[in-house]
């Protein structure tokens, strides 16, 4: 229903954001998702890849982390694009394969356990924030996070929640560089 724009069709505008994409990403980083905003609102763009690149790509707790919990949530709440897009970046980071797999089959024997705890804590968060009670918080602290860490993966899960809506309403495919890294990563 909606189609990209790619690089060489972009506006001076949309190339910068492109360009700041891939300096922070690297070439798999200019996904569909983004060229699909960019062909239709540079605002939303802008303020998506920002929140992405602030909230996910920098900050206190390791990419990694951050990625499995993309994953984590992207598949609980059934967006077969994020959760395809961040698996991928898992692999491109080097994330334990066996960790992704777990991740993705929803068990939890994840070690260590900070990792395992991060993601029940963001799964909890995603599906209903409601639940979420003082308790979870101090098992977070317990398990060696600091308060400013447990407020990064809260903005995480709200990043995951808004973009899982976008690329749900956008109705778009994974791109085939993507499905090429899954099916030989």
């Amino acid at each position: 229903m909606y189609s990209v724009l790619e690089y060489e069709g972009a506006s001076e505008s949309v190339k910068k954001i492109y360009d700041d994409i891939f300096e922070c990403l690297g070439n798999e980083g200019l996904v569909d998702y983004f060229k699909v905003l960019g062909n239709y609102n540079i605002i939303v763009l802008d303020v998506t890849w920002n929140a992405l690149k602030n909230i996910l790509v920098k900050g206190e707790l390791p990419r990694s982390l951050k990625e499995l919990v993309f994953v984590a949530v992207s598949n609980e709440k059934n967006c077969s694009y994020c959760t395809d897009i961040h698996t991928a970046m898992c692999k491109l980071l080097n994330v334990n394969e066996g960790d992704i797999q777990k991740v993705l089959e929803k068990a939890t024997n994840l070690n260590p356990k900070r990792v395992k705890l991060s993601i029940e804590f963001s799964k909890k968060m995603a599906i209903n924030p409601g639940l979420i009670v003082e308790e979870d918080h101090h098992t977070l602290l317990d398990s060696g996070l600091t308060k400013g860490q447990i407020f990064e993966l809260m903005a995480l899960v709200s990043l995951v929640n808004y973009s899982n809506t976008l690329a749900q309403g956008m109705m778009i495919d994974v791109d085939q560089k993507v499905v090429s890294l899954l099916n030989n990563g």
